[in-house]
């Protein structure tokens, strides 16, 4: 099963990752705006979104 969290502390990135592994998941994390960020999402099977630490910009495309 694949995750993109979406937002988040930058700090918290490589624990989202630990958390996501210990379940057996693999995880994406994009604490910011990256280039082709619809590009490189992929299919994922959940997104996580934390809609106060991320940028409009952001959210909207997650969310399409």
């Amino acid at each position: 099963m694949s995750v993109v969290i979406v937002g988040g502390n930058e700090r918290m990135v490589a624990q989202y990752k630990g958390i996501c592994k210990e379940f057996g998941y693999k995880a994406k994390v994009f604490a910011k705006m990256t280039t082709d960020f619809k590009r490189k999402i992929g299919t994922p099977d959940l997104v996580i979104l934390f809609t106060n630490t991320v940028s409009h910009k952001l959210v909207n495309s997650a969310v399409q």
